[in-house]
């Protein structure tokens, strides 16, 4: 599919197209145009009206079946530049959703996925329906709200039912994490941002044979396997992190992320091949859905075998200032598994 990225920001603020672009080849999608703003929020379209015209030229000139903003839209906002530029438009968290659905394999994932795209569907099902009637019924509202209503509350007790079985499920991972414990067994998860290498770094500490690729959120569902240089202490691999996750998307994968929350130890994966200020960025948002929970972490700083020292030494000085225990390894490679291992051991 041909899509065009839009990205409004306001003066100063880092830009992130580069990530919308990964998440964009991710579902293998191929960016043909992109559009940039710096500017206040337009109530109406989110970019201003010269832009949008701009933008309905750009997608008729190149052929975009499709075009993807960085930003949140509200349901209003993409309706109406929907209508303007002739093609669907989304924004960057309905882009993720995409993917988590492509990614999802095992039925906890799908419930996760099923329940995260609805949270994210009901405010606008109620504007979309009744903006799309209002075009094509002009003078049929009152029939048409009642339909509205009716799919509104499907939806809702559809939700309520995901959400159920979404407990049953986070109750018998209690139900084995507590098994564990009393058998002994230690608690390790991973975590990190999406793409920093937790995949690569389970399979090197553990039998685990992960699927690895470089593209963004290749694991959903949590992996657990045995380190094997000590079998009592058990390795999990989790959903990756993105900066900016919107409360609803968070609660879907609530059950996932609790191997982390519940964890004795968290490693936090961070990428060192990425400038420092996207490594900043990242680490950051790792940390801010961490701290709302009291766990230990330690970080290791992937990729370093794809740094010059001399980067990798400014790195490790900008990061000492935030976190205190860091061990730079290279997962790919096997570089300083022995070190993070004693500090794993050290820390559990």
């Amino acid at each position: 599919m041909r899509v065009v990225l839009v990205e409004r920001r306001l003066p100063g603020e880092q830009s992130r197209l580069e990530e919308l672009v990964a998440l964009s080849k991710t579902l293998n999608y191929e960016v043909i145009g992109v559009l940039r703003q710096v500017r206040k929020p337009d109530p109406a379209y989110h970019i201003g009206r010269g832009k949008v015209a701009e933008l309905a030229e750009l997608v008729k000139s190149s052929g975009a079946e499709r075009v993807i903003f960085s930003n949140q839209l509200t349901p209003s906002q993409a309706y109406k530049l929907s209508r303007t530029v002739g093609v669907e438009v989304i924004d960057r968290f309905q882009l993720i959703l995409e993917i988590f659905a492509m990614r999802a394999g095992s039925p906890e994932a799908k419930l996760q996925v099923e329940y995260a795209k609805l949270s994210y569907e009901l405010p606008r099902i109620r504007e979309q329906v009744r903006a799309a009637m209002s075009v094509e019924q002009p003078g049929l509202m009152g029939g048409g709200e009642y339909e509205v209503d009716v799919y509104y509350d499907m939806v809702k007790r559809k939700l309520a039912n995901l959400r159920r079985k979404l407990k049953s499920v986070a109750k018998s991972r209690e139900q084995r994490r507590k098994l564990r414990h009393r058998r002994g067994f230690k608690l390790v998860a991973l975590a990190g941002y999406t793409n920093s290498g937790k995949s690569t770094l389970l399979n090197a500490l553990t039998s685990a044979k992960a699927e690895v690729d470089d593209m963004y959120f290749t694991t959903l569902m949590p992996r657990t396997r045995a380190i094997r240089a000590s079998k009592k202490i058990l390795l999990t691999d989790t959903v990756g992190f993105i900066d900016g996750l919107p409360p609803w998307m968070v609660e879907a994968f609530k059950a996932t992320l609790e191997e982390i929350y519940l964890a004795d130890l968290v490693v936090l994966v961070v990428d060192a091949s990425d400038p420092i200020p996207e490594i900043l960025r990242k680490f950051r948002a790792s940390r801010e859905v961490l701290a709302e929970y009291p766990v230990r972490v330690i970080t290791a700083l992937n990729k370093i075998d794809l740094v010059a020292n001399k980067e990798l030494k400014r790195i490790l000085t900008v990061l000492n200032n935030l976190s205190p225990i860091i061990v730079p390894i290279s997962a790919l490679n096997g570089t300083n598994l022995k070190a993070l291992l004693n500090v794993i051991r050290t820390n559990v």
